[in-house]
């Protein structure tokens, strides 16, 4: 008997919602080897000024540099989310507020982003790429 695909949409959508909750975590902790666990080898992210982050380990050293820096604090919120095979793919938005450990002031962006999930064999989902689109 097979699972229902209801039933395995939910399940995959409380996945990929675990890994956002284990993301805004890692962040909350200032760990960017939390952050690189979360991703796929090959991830790219493009962000808003067209800055692009290519891999794992250049990911792993943007969030060192950045948590010597600044203290980062992010909201997400979906939009809706489309699975197909081994691809998730989200429709969301973000809120980030950087906050300098020295002087100066709060920065705060408002992003719409599309985010690519990449099922892993385990059954566990792995953010693939990010594009963010900003206001």
């Amino acid at each position: 008997m097979s699972t229902s695909p209801n039933l395995n949409r939910q399940s995959d959508v409380s996945k990929i919602t675990a890994v956002w909750e284990t993301w805004i975590a890692s962040l909350r902790a200032s760990d960017p080897n939390s952050l690189a666990a979360l991703v796929t080898e090959d991830v790219v992210i493009v962000h808003g000024d067209g800055r692009c982050l290519c891999g794992k380990e250049e990911l792993r050293a943007d969030f060192t540099h950045g948590f010597g820096h600044f203290d980062l604090e992010q909201k997400i919120s979906s939009a809706d989310i489309v699975i197909r095979d081994k691809w998730a793919i989200e429709i969301g938005e973000i809120e980030n507020t950087l906050t300098p450990f020295r002087s100066g002031a709060q920065i705060r962006s408002h992003l719409r982003t599309v985010i690519v999930f990449a099922r892993q064999p385990d059954a566990s989902w792995k953010i693939a790429r990010i594009l963010d689109l900003p206001d």
